[in-house]
């Protein structure tokens, strides 16, 4: 598996979206960023939150009710771009590990947890 680079860490701030939302963008001047899913528009605001940037680094504002099952996406995690999702699949399934997939083909993420329980996202790096 090959990880190309950090995509973004998320936080759920739920109940306290425009709090959040001030204190990311106002207080420490964060710049707000479009959402981007694989294979959807961007949008600035969403229904599960808002994006931060500095230097290319993101971070996911989630303001939504958990989804729910392991590992949920909503709650806190970091993300990884990678070359190749397809071979990120396989891998996972050749150790038995299991995940949550939503979406298809290149545009699917995937999420997992590690051994101490703490949730990672794979998405395909568009730049690959």
């Amino acid at each position: 598996m090959n990880i190309t680079r950090i995509n973004h860490a998320a936080v759920n701030v739920l109940g306290k979206v425009e709090e959040a939302h001030d204190f990311y963008t106002k207080l420490l001047g964060l710049p707000q960023v479009p959402i981007q899913l694989p294979g959807q528009p961007p949008v600035m605001e969403s229904d599960i939150g808002f994006w931060v940037e500095q230097h290319g680094v993101q971070l996911h504002v989630i303001g939504r009710e958990p989804m729910g099952g392991t590992p949920d996406p909503t709650q806190t995690h970091v993300s990884w771009y990678v070359e190749d999702i397809d071979e990120v699949t396989r891998k996972l399934e050749a150790q038995n590990i299991e995940s949550r997939v939503m979406g298809e083909g290149q545009a699917r993420i995937i999420w997992v947890l590690d051994p101490a329980g703490n949730i990672v996202e794979f998405q395909q790096d568009p730049e690959c």
